[in-house]
């Protein structure tokens, strides 16, 4: 069993391809166009297209008893599905799914941007979802549709999903650049797409965009397919921490470090490395228990070209590493300055850096939005990409809160008190806890700590261990996810009541763990077999569906999964 995604660049599909291995949809593979006739639905029983493929041989596979999964359908593919369009749709939309729960949302709506059509459906044509205006009531349309075509069915989305995820995550390349009156420099968040309304901050919607794609191709696997859990262990949510060092001294590095290590967890501190007060020997020493990154300051830089400033992103970058004698892991730069779109991550990418921390939620210098997914609707991590489909090698993890915009004095800031923000914060993490299932992930400058931010940082790990959230560092995630990246479900197969496959990797981790669905239809989990092994598992509830976490035992690569079911 296996999820063909057609690839027939330059498009989306590698895109799409991380949008199913950040929710651990592990079987996915590319396929040329002019293999889609050799597909056996039996073995391939979906196939996902990036925009605008309008090829017979996809309506031909879902009259053979496939499902075909399709974004913007043109000519005989939208013919089949009983779509006829009728012209381009102004942006920005919400998506209405109306059909089927979506995971994570509960009445909300998803922004959509990016490019949507107006498609007329035919009587017979399953309409799961509704595209709308924000500002009007009329014009509503079809957004997502089901047809029974022959023994299969063709799925149309009337926008392009990998296109809007992409958008809405990263930001718009034509806001690159953009300087808000009065903010001083470009930086991410000034690049955030226009969605509208600021409706749905409260919700990570860009992600859950991209699961409930994962889930609409997961209606049409037969069996009950596993996916690789992403988050550690039994953990229904995780707490990411890390601290700016600007101008902090060793001392209230260390009140900080002391505090999080206390409390069990692990930070990430990232440094200006020709401006810190942390020796070699200091940052050996920090290293013990937490992690320790390039904190690139191009502020001196405003009004500099953008290759000028790319210039001294990577020489600070290499300086830090040569400084400190350790690899740049992660990072985020002084006042989250930037330059251009994607280009800072293509440095990332040339010297090792695996994940990048600039994109703050939140609408910084042209709203007073201060909701935890704010403009991006981000919070798990997924690699950056091109528009024209070049996926990079570096994560792109959004950060929630920054304690100076939350709690400082400054004008900018929300001047929240630690009374209020334990019961905002409070909120979110049982938000996360059972709904969104993501990573919360925070900044809390030692300088700030040590002057006013130590009350809210201190909520924060008190309520992380009050819901058994880890709390890690940047570093720490990013070692989890360059792990659970090498693996995969190979050689899947339904019989009976039984699913069997090959569960393969080059890295395993300690916290690795399948995500079994405990009931499907009629049936309910009775056994897992690992190696040939009986394997214990815990049942968790996520996203409305309750499924058996299995361990995946550490030190091996190649696994043997046996999992049966029974009879309710």
């Amino acid at each position: 069993m296996r999820v063909a995604i057609l690839s027939d660049g330059p498009d989306l599909s590698a895109y799409l391809g991380e949008m199913f291995k950040t929710w651990g949809l592990v079987l996915c593979e590319m396929v040329r166009p002019d293999h889609i006739s050799e597909l056996d639905p039996e073995d391939v029983p979906v196939v996902v297209c990036p925009a605008s493929q309008s090829s017979r041989p996809l309506v031909d596979f879902a009259r053979r008893g496939g499902a075909v999964i399709c974004f913007l359908p043109e000519g005989p593919l939208a013919e089949a599905a009983g779509l006829v369009y009728e012209g381009e749709k102004d942006v920005p939309l919400r998506l209405r799914v109306t059909a089927y729960p979506a995971a994570g949302m509960t009445g909300e709506r998803f922004p959509i941007v990016g490019c949507a059509k107006n498609y007329r459906q035919a009587p017979e044509v399953q309409v799961q979802g509704y595209l709308s205006y924000t500002d009007r009531y009329e014009g509503e349309t079809v957004g997502i549709t089901e047809t029974a075509v022959g023994r299969g069915r063709i799925v149309a989305f009337a926008f392009d999903l990998a296109l809007c995820v992409l958008l809405l995550r990263q930001g718009d390349p034509n806001r690159a650049e953009v300087i808000p009156g009065g903010t001083g420099c470009a930086r991410p968040s000034s690049m955030a797409s226009d969605m509208g309304p600021l409706d749905s901050g409260w919700v990570p919607f860009a992600d859950l965009l991209s699961r409930l794609l994962v889930d609409t191709v997961r209606r049409y696997l037969p069996g009950p397919v596993p996916l690789l859990s992403h988050l550690p262990g039994t953990a229904p949510g995780i707490l990411l921490y890390s601290g700016d060092e600007d101008n902090a001294d060793v001392a209230s590095n260390d009140a900080e470090f002391g505090c999080v290590a206390a409390a069990g967890g692990r930070m990430n501190l990232y440094i200006i490395p020709d401006r810190t007060q942390s020796t070699a020997s200091d940052v050996e020493r920090y290293r013990v228990q937490h992690d320790v990154g390039p904190h690139p300051n191009l502020r001196p830089l405003d009004g500099c070209s953008i290759s000028e400033r790319l210039t001294e992103f990577e020489r600070q970058i290499r300086m830090f590493q040569d400084q400190f004698d350790t690899p740049a892991r992660s990072l985020r730069n002084h006042c989250t300055a930037w330059a251009g779109y994607l280009e800072p991550v293509e440095v990332m990418e040339k010297l090792g850096v695996g994940m990048d921390g600039n994109y703050f939620s939140g609408t910084y210098g042209y709203s007073r939005e201060d909701a935890p997914y704010a403009a991006f609707g981000g919070a798990m991590p997924m690699r950056f990409c091109w528009p024209d489909g070049r996926v990079l090698n570096v994560f792109q993890q959004h950060t929630q809160l920054a304690d100076d915009i939350m709690f400082g004095t400054a004008e900018y800031s929300y001047r929240l008190s630690p009374q209020v923000f334990a019961g905002v914060l409070d909120r979110i993490f049982t938000d996360i806890e059972t709904r969104f299932h993501t990573p919360y992930s925070v900044c809390i400058h030692p300088g700030n700590w040590v002057r006013f931010s130590r009350p809210q940082g201190r909520e924060l790990l008190r309520q992380a261990n009050e819901r058994r959230f880890p709390i890690w560092s940047f570093d720490e995630w990013l070692g989890f996810w360059e792990a659970r990246d090498t693996w995969r479900f190979n050689g899947m197969t339904w019989q009976g009541c039984r699913l069997q496959f090959a569960l393969e990797g080059e890295r395993s981790h300690s916290t690795l763990c399948l995500a079994v669905p405990v009931k499907d239809s009629e049936i309910s989990l009775a056994e897992v077999k690992l190696d040939g092994e009986r394997a214990e598992w815990q049942t968790v509830r996520r996203y409305g569906e309750n499924l058996a976490l299995v361990p995946i035992p550490p030190r091996k690569t190649a696994i043997s999964v046996g999992i049966m079911y029974g009879s309710v």
